[in-house]
């Protein structure tokens, strides 16, 4: 039986997945009442036609590569005081890959041509179809992955009765002998492929002749913000379902904590020298990549108030503050904090990535344009973000996520 904070959460979550889902729609179809709205959901080519979505898109594209590492180090290379928060990663993997190629494919103006990006009018030349091929590896790859993870206790499921005996009955038809090495071989398939159509991404923006964009490093640096977004989404999605449970984190589940807190605090430090270099390097007055217009905008600029107060103050110092602490950082409920302080920050360096990367293309005599966003953009973002948490509560719920013994 569903406790009342599940019923309330399930409620409040199909309710907004619903009024998402209407925004979105109505961003393709008017609505046939006249409302006066801010900006339209698809600006002329002077403005920002990349927004919210777009930004969306990248967070969970970004997050899925980070979850797929983290849960590899512990699958994979070995990293055995990783290993109680595998499944976590790999379910949160899974919900952000599908929930982003549903956000980027529903942001597109022309929803019913996507498929030409599959089946006619490739461009091989492309960053973005390379990017588009990959993704859709790292999904099949991840699908037989979790496949295989999860094989061994789904066969005990098997036994109970109800959604949950079915659906592990169904998911182990197929019959293997042995598949713990098959297993790892398949989750390095994964993590590399993650990685190759994360790379891509980042190039698809590095490669692009907008100057805050502009630059080889910005692939790594995608990866590096992954491996960011990985431990701390890990560290979030374990610790609500263990709160959800009724679980006291102790022993081994522990040590999995202070391990993600030992990645996200490092992954976090070399975050903050990555960002000051970015920014040096584009005004330092011999630098090739010179262009302090394109970090203007993020320092004193109209985007200067996400990149200090939440990219930096929220994202990054309160979390490593947490973190280092001796009376916190060690406790489990102040590494929870740090996570969500750091996710909060990521979200908005997603947005002022895409937005304020794309705020010096105007022409020329044009103010920089304020981050204003359309009022259906905002709450389909709601929506996806509902549905991700929604589909991980599912998934936890039909899936064998206790820890192998």
């Amino acid at each position: 039986m569903l406790r009342a904070v599940e019923v309330i959460f399930v409620s409040i979550s199909l309710a907004l997945i619903l009024v998402g889902f209407i925004c979105v729609y109505s961003m393709h179809f008017p609505l046939p009442i006249p409302i006066k709205l801010p900006v339209e959901p698809y600006e002329p080519a002077e403005s920002i036609p990349w927004r919210l979505l777009v930004a969306l898109y990248v967070f969970f594209v970004v997050s899925t590569t980070g979850l797929c590492i983290v849960a590899s180090l512990g699958e994979v290379f070995g990293f055995k005081k990783l290993e109680p928060i595998v499944k976590e990663g790999l379910l949160m993997a899974l919900v952000t890959i599908i929930v982003g190629l549903m956000t980027i494919g529903l942001e597109i103006k022309q929803v019913m041509r996507g498929y030409f990006a599959l089946i006619g009018h490739t461009n091989p030349a492309s960053m973005m179809y390379w990017m588009i091929m990959f993704y859709i590896l790292y999904v099949i790859f991840l699908l037989i992955e979790m496949w295989l993870y999860f094989r061994g206790d789904l066969i005990k499921q098997r036994e109970e009765r109800g959604i949950r005996g079915f659906f592990a009955r169904v998911l182990t038809i197929p019959k293997l002998a042995e598949i713990k090495d098959l297993t790892k071989v398949v989750g390095f398939l994964t993590v590399f492929t993650a990685i190759i159509a994360h790379s891509n991404l980042g190039a698809l923006f590095g490669v692009n002749y907008l100057p805050f964009w502009h630059g080889p490093f910005l692939p790594i640096y995608f990866i590096l913000s992954a491996i960011v977004s990985g431990a701390a989404l890990t560290i979030i999605g374990a610790y609500i379902a263990d709160h959800f449970k009724r679980i006291k984190i102790e022993g081994e589940r522990y040590e999995a904590f202070q391990m993600l807190r030992i990645i996200l605090g490092f992954a976090i430090v070399v975050t903050i020298f990555f960002t000051a270099w970015k920014f040096l390097i584009k005004v330092y007055p011999t630098s090739t990549l010179l262009s302090r217009e394109s970090v203007e905008v993020f320092v004193y600029g109209n985007f200067a108030f996400n990149f200090w107060i939440f990219e930096v103050l929220i994202g990054l110092i309160i979390p490593l503050t947490l973190l280092a602490l001796p009376q916190t950082g060690r406790k489990v409920e102040f590494i929870f904090l740090a996570s969500l302080f750091t996710i909060v920050g990521i979200f908005f360096l997603r947005i002022d990535l895409v937005m304020g990367g794309l705020a010096l293309k105007l022409i020329t005599g044009m103010n920089f344009p304020s981050p204003v966003y359309h009022p259906f953009e905002v709450f389909g973002t709601i929506g996806f973000l509902s549905l991700a948490a929604f589909l991980y509560y599912i998934g936890y719920k039909l899936l064998p996520m206790e820890v192998k013994k």
